[in-house]
């Protein structure tokens, strides 16, 4: 089973897992960590949820190797469900992880000797991130990051705004720390009249030491590597391997060890300027600042999907208050405790010049490109390199660019996208050149009874699902925005994707906006309160067409909107929450309504989906938006009996994904599901099913 990911999940009793006290992380109740399975042989990613805020003290306590017993399931590591989500599966697998434990209980974990040199390190780490807990902030955060690879929870705004700016790589642990630390330990040699040949065996000892204090990332891998190899290969080996020997050796090392890790925009990135860098004999900071920014540009755009187009002359301006300032603040403030309040003093300037900085408009959403628009620039890049009428060159590689940016903002097709967001609610509608962009809902996560040591601090899978999609897909705008009620998992998102996405109107039924839920929402989002507008049925809108609420109410189930579009002579209704009281009479108002595509009520619980408003829209196909094994069995067996015996076929979010319906130039629905899976092929084979 070493490294073999499980396809179906197994129960576990009391397994065995060592855990470095460097690995894990906590997050308001939820312990996450990477230890190794002493009975399964492999490395597991370990998630438990905190059952009380002393156990949770006790176990922030540890700081030497544990070992944990624990009890829970087990499976393979779920990879992405929507289109452009972030792959987290083929994250873990260059991590060589590739299974997780959701752990039940852990019963014991007990603190052992484990007398290794990695075991120490880890310690020591750990006692180094604790210690600069201590220190004056942001000083303590700017060390963890730039000397020990280690970013706290607390400063994950700051690395989002450096993020933004595209200067994520001065703060990752890579060749240019590597650097630092050679350059500082023959300096500090020199001073002590220690030979140039002793300064590099000392070296040979501590970059490896250095690997594990370090994080162990893989650019920080990757550069260590190769300067141990070239200073070995100089002391001690018959041949001193050269750049570019190194490089490859590193490489292919990688490639044998952790292959998955290449396809991440990490090691993308480090091995592609490292490689640009060795080549390049340009002595102009510009020219090497554009010639990076041309290599990596097609790489950011596949992986991020946005640009920002003050990172070249930031990269440029930066780079050398980076090495004659923040760098230096750090290391003195680490290591000069007199020091520290006027180094703290300057970083805090430091921050907010990048808070500053990121809230400056520059950021152009440009899209996923196809992936030969990818190769083709790259390739383009090589090319120039080797060319003498680089003007030329250059101007191919724009058109190119504009090409791909149209081709990605002006699609020919009009869609209706079901976003797989768990045990919620959120589609999209889009219209041919993305003339108009419509949200239904936004999902949101449900939480019981949390208490404060409870909150998690992390992004919602409105930002990681709904955001990543419609960025990937070159769009940076709603025009509209419909909150069907006021339950959490279908509004809950709504701030944190205005965060990232303008809104322009948002309407919802009316009543709703008196709510105290609500407002607490809207003050947290960018949206203004002008552009919120209540509606009931009397509001005409088009080309979406309002149903329900007839008169105001409070936001409840029975208020939903109930929403109507119409696409390529196609009918699509939407229904909230709706309950079987109210669709009845929907239809008793509307007596002519029917439905081409509906998303059943309420996730396919019972309360919706009444027998008779089922045969009378008589759909050719219903969408069921529910959370993979939620609390409440949604869909309910009842919901899915009433649409088996009005041959209504269904597809379920929970078992295939995000579901997308286009209209192709006959205007008819091609319909397919995150694995590609046509629903036609999906009927025929599972008819009367469940499994769709």
């Amino acid at each position: 089973m070493q490294n073999k990911t499980l396809n179906n999940e197994i129960e576990v009793n009391q397994m065995g897992v060592l855990l470095e006290p460097d690995d894990y992380t906590i997050s308001g109740d939820l312990l996450k960590f990477t230890g190794k399975s002493l009975s399964k042989k492999q490395r597991i990613l370990v998630y438990y949820r905190f059952k009380t805020e002393e156990e949770k003290k006790q176990f922030a306590k540890i700081q030497t190797a544990a070992f944990v017993q624990i009890s829970g399931k087990m499976n393979g590591i779920r990879g992405p469900t929507n289109e452009n989500e972030f792959d987290f599966r083929q994250y873990m697998a260059g991590k060589n992880v590739f299974n997780q434990l959701q752990a039940k209980q852990i019963k014991a974990f007990t603190k052992f000797q484990r007398n290794t040199i990695f075991s120490f390190f880890h310690s020591l780490r750990k006692k180094i991130i604790d210690y600069l807990d201590m220190m004056p902030q942001p000083l303590g955060w700017f060390i963890q990051v730039l000397l020990i690879g280690y970013q706290s929870e607390n400063f994950q705004d700051s690395m989002d705004q450096i993020n933004k700016l595209g200067l994520l790589y001065l703060f990752t642990l890579s060749g240019m720390h590597v650097y630092y630390l050679i350059s500082i330990v023959r300096y500090v040699t020199r001073k002590f009249w220690v030979t140039k040949e002793t300064a590099d065996l000392i070296l040979l000892f501590l970059l490896p030491i250095y690997g594990i204090i370090g994080g162990g990332s893989l650019g920080l891998l990757r550069s260590l590597s190769m300067s141990w190899l070239h200073i070995f290969s100089s002391r001690c080996g018959s041949w001193k391997m050269s750049g570019i020997e190194t490089w490859s050796f590193v490489l292919l090392l990688n490639l044998l060890i952790t292959p998955m890790a290449v396809f991440s925009l990490g090691a993308q990135l480090s091995y592609l300027l490292t490689l640009i860098l060795m080549f390049s004999q340009e002595k102009d900071q510009f020219l090497i600042g554009a010639k990076m920014g041309g290599f990596t540009l097609p790489l950011v755009l596949w992986h991020v999907f946005t640009w920002n187009i003050w990172t070249i002359p930031l990269s440029i301006l930066i780079g050398p208050f980076f090495d004659w300032i923040i760098f230096p603040v750090v290391v003195i403030g680490f290591i000069f405790v007199p020091f520290r309040p006027i180094c703290n003093a300057i970083l805090v300037l430091v921050q907010h010049f990048f808070a500053w900085g990121a809230s400056v408009p520059g950021t152009i959403i440009f899209g996923k490109p196809p992936l030969i628009f990818i190769f083709i620039w790259l390739g383009s890049m090589l090319w120039l390199e080797v060319s003498k009428k680089k003007k030329m060159k250059i101007f191919y590689i724009l058109i190119s660019y504009l090409l791909a940016f149209c081709w990605i903002h002006f699609p020919f097709e009009s869609e209706v996208t079901y976003f797989d967001i768990g045990q919620g609610d959120c589609s999209l509608i889009k219209t041919k050149f993305n003339r108009d962009v419509f949200l239904i809902d936004t999902g949101g996560r449900l939480s019981f009874n949390t208490q404060k040591w409870q909150v998690r601090n992390s992004r919602t899978n409105g930002e990681t699902v709904v955001v990543n999609y419609l960025h990937s897909k070159g769009i940076s705008r709603i025009d509209r925005l419909y909150l069907t009620h006021q339950d959490t998992d279908h509004v809950g998102n709504f701030p944190s994707i205005s965060q990232n996405i303008k809104i322009k109107r948002l309407y919802l039924p009316a009543g709703m906006e008196k709510l105290a839920s609500f407002q607490n929402r809207l003050r947290n989002s960018k949206i203004k309160p002008q552009v919120v507008t209540p509606v009931t049925d009397q509001t005409s809108e088009f080309p979406i067409q309002i149903l329900h609420p007839f008169e105001s109410g409070a936001g409840k189930n029975e208020d939903s909107m109930v929403l109507l579009y119409r696409m390529s002579g196609q009918h699509f209704l939407f229904t909230g929450d709706l309950d079987q009281v109210n669709e009845l009479k929907v239809i008793q108002k509307y007596p002519t309504l029917t439905a081409d595509v509906m998303k059943t009520g309420h996730h396919g619980s019972k309360t919706s989906s009444a027998p008779t408003f089922i045969e009378h829209l008589n759909p050719k196909l219903a969408i069921i938006s529910a959370g993979r094994n939620n609390r409440y069995g949604h869909p309910n067996a009842e919901t899915l009996a009433t649409l088996k015996k009005n041959k209504v076929p269904f597809v379920i979010t929970a078992q295939s994904g995000m579901i997308k319906l286009k209209a192709d130039r006959r205007k008819k629905l091609k319909i397919e599901t995150f694995d590609q899976t046509d629903i036609k092929e999906k009927k025929e084979k599972n008819e009367g099913s469940t499994d769709h």
